[in-house]
């Protein structure tokens, strides 16, 4: 990390709250959900540095601005930089590049040999191009050929996004005239592949420029996990984390992520899929790939939608990994979610994560359980070794003789490490949850009482967002997993996983899904989550207007069949010919008439319709959108 003193009021609408920086790394990553205030950030930022010693230049997200224009738009917008940089405008070019515009980078390759030929050679070696600036009669004409032969064409109006972008990215990281440089959105145009390779280019020129002249500190506002580029823990602490509710950014390198005993570390593990959670407020976290695979199937059968609600679904990796990201979560003030499996809370792993949370200590002392939520659920272990001791030395009957089996299995009671206490005590609350009366019939042990303090712990993790199956492991609660309920094994939960996807693939309702699933399905109905989008009642608003349209002109028209009427709605509202059509239409008495309007397949929904005659009051809402499943006729 490197030290520096930055310190400015942020701009609105965080209301001129104070920021302060005593710490970056050579590479800063800007991240979060927060598009807009992220750039509200880095103009504040670059304000501030422009007054520190060495200078900084900004890149804004239009930085392409003015080399992009195509044909097809000439003709509205005028046809400007046609004939090339005029010599006369270079001094304007450099001020819209200091205002942040990459407008700026064919004259500064012009100025610049040393630029250029850098630009050339790294250019040449990826895309196969040979670069050109010529002149014109006072202007400068940046051209491109394929290397080997073929006709030169115009870089900064023929050339593809991709490869300008990085001619503007690289020409000003690899230009030492600055200290800082600022990136909004530095994966713009580019396929992850260059976004990688441009990530290697920042780190050989990122470091201390105090020390190197040739280095520069470099911010990147980014929405892309390759540009993510963690490759140490300085790197993790660089990160400055942005929400949707405006609150002051975070710092990762403020949040004493660290223990006395051992160091936070995640850096190494941290994958594209993984860096999901800095884009996203109310990330959702669970153990392995499968437990991701099966609650996206269940949210999916439930017609909700995980994105749409700002979420992503991640895989950490198990118990222990997931604590890490907790950790990392409650830092940066994320509202994220975690779902468990019940060993997590006897490896002490995810006890040791929330030990000292004011609001689960609140919980526990407003339902009279004391406030130390350690020592609670350190009485709850004691009570299951209790029950384990007495399990091991009487007969058990047939439901519990697997159970006894994998006690016993774990050897010697009295030499048993915390590794093995945590297996037993997990597969007896297995166990109670299956077979509570069995197990009561042979203990002396109050097992409600140790069932209902297993639930207060449930409730009371709840409040923190963190979902505990108290009936085991996740494949427990799948009625196609058909392996042991102690020794699990990957294998025969990958077949129950994959069978429940197949059988969610099918209808099923909330009663149904529920049934099926129990606490998983609770717990999963707690995530954050979003409907479906429903197109109804912007459908319906459109839909009245039709029917208006409809009865009016069947009214002024008494003698027109159906395809005339059909016609003049065509002709009265262009937009609606291809979404509401008239299928059914009978006239009667007067201006009185029957009619159905098919509504067109969109966003997933089949055809359907509605019915509608004279006396529909469509402003009301008068009508009801039936699917075709159910016919006309059949409807009343």
């Amino acid at each position: 990390m490197i030290n520096i003193n930055l310190s400015f009021p942020l701009p609105p609408p965080w209301e001129n709250q104070p920021f302060k920086i005593n710490q970056v790394g050579s590479i800063n990553f800007l991240v979060g959900p927060n598009g807009s205030g992220k750039s509200r950030f880095a103009s504040a930022l670059f304000k501030n540095l422009k007054s520190q010693p060495g200078d900084a230049r900004l890149l804004e997200t239009d930085r392409l601005q003015g080399m992009e224009q195509s044909a097809a738009t000439e003709g509205l917008f005028g046809r400007y930089f046609t004939q090339g940089f005029s010599k006369q405008q270079f001094g304007h070019l450099k001020q819209a590049g200091e205002a942040g515009s990459g407008i700026d980078t064919i004259v500064i390759l012009e100025e610049r040999m040393d630029l250029r030929i850098q630009i050339q050679a790294t250019l040449s070696h990826l895309f196969d191009r040979e670069i050109t600036l010529e002149w014109d009669s006072g202007n400068l004409i940046p051209t491109v050929a394929r290397s080997g032969g073929g006709a030169s064409y115009r870089l900064d109006r023929e050339e593809c996004h991709g490869i300008k972008e990085l001619l503007v990215l690289l020409t000003h990281l690899y230009d030492d005239k600055y200290s800082y440089l600022i990136i909004d959105e530095p994966e713009l145009n580019l396929h992850p592949q260059y976004q990688a390779f441009f990530m290697q280019e920042v780190r050989k020129l990122a470091g201390d420029p105090s020390t190197d002249s040739k280095k520069k500190i470099i911010f990147l506002i980014t929405h892309s996990p390759f540009i993510l580029d963690f490759r140490s823990e300085d790197d993790l602490k660089s990160v400055i984390s942005f929400s949707l509710d405006y609150s002051v950014p975070k710092q990762v390198a403020n949040l004493n992520l660290d223990t006395p005993h051992k160091p936070f570390s995640l850096t190494q593990r941290l994958n594209a899929h993984h860096k999901q959670l800095f884009f996203s407020d109310n990330p959702i976290f669970v153990e392995g790939v499968l437990d991701a695979r099966l609650v996206e199937a269940i949210q999916e059968a439930r017609g909700i939608s995980v994105a749409g609600a700002g979420s992503c679904i991640i895989d950490a990796g198990g118990a222990e990994e997931v604590n890490q990201y907790l950790k990392l979560c409650k830092g940066l003030g994320k509202n994220a979610h975690f779902l468990y499996d019940l060993d997590s809370l006897f490896s002490r792993n995810l006890r040791a994560c929330i030990r000292d949370d004011e609001s689960i200590q609140s919980f526990l002392a407003s339902a009279g359980l004391g406030s130390d939520f350690a020592k609670y659920c350190g009485e709850l272990d004691r009570k299951l070794t209790c029950l384990i001791d007495q399990l091991l030395t009487v007969s058990l009957p047939k439901e519990l003789i697997r159970l006894d089996e994998f006690l016993k299995g774990l050897g010697n009671r009295q030499q048993w490490n915390k590794e093995q206490w945590a297996k037993a005590r997990t597969a007896v609350m297995t166990a109670i949850s299956q077979y509570k009366e069995d197990v009561a019939s042979v203990s002396k042990e109050d097992v409600a009482d140790i069932e209902g303090r297993l639930s207060q712990i449930v409730a009371a993790l709840k409040e923190k967002n963190i979902h505990l199956l108290p009936g085991g492991t996740i494949e427990r609660y799948l009625p196609r997993y058909c392996g042991d309920d102690y020794e699990l094994a990957e294998q025969t939960k990958r077949r129950a996983v994959e069978d429940e996807i197949q059988e969610l693939s099918k209808p099923l309702t909330e009663e149904e899904l529920s049934f099926r699933y129990d606490e998983l399905y609770d717990a999963i109905c707690n995530l954050p989550s979003k409907a479906d989008v429903d197109i109804n009642p912007v459908l319906r608003n459109y839909l009245s207007d039709y029917i208006h349209k409809l009865q009016r002109t069947i009214i002024n028209n008494p003698d027109w069949n159906q395809d005339q009427i059909q016609n003049r709605l065509n002709t009265l509202e262009p937009s609606f010919t291809g979404v509401f059509s008239i299928g059914d239409f009978e006239r009667k008495q007067k201006n009185e008439f029957n009619a159905t309007i098919d509504i067109t397949e969109m966003l997933g929904q089949e055809k359907r319709f509605i019915q509608v005659n004279h006396l529909t009051n469509a402003g009301m809402g008068d009508f009801e959108i039936t699917s075709y499943e159910v016919t006309p006729k059949d409807t009343p």
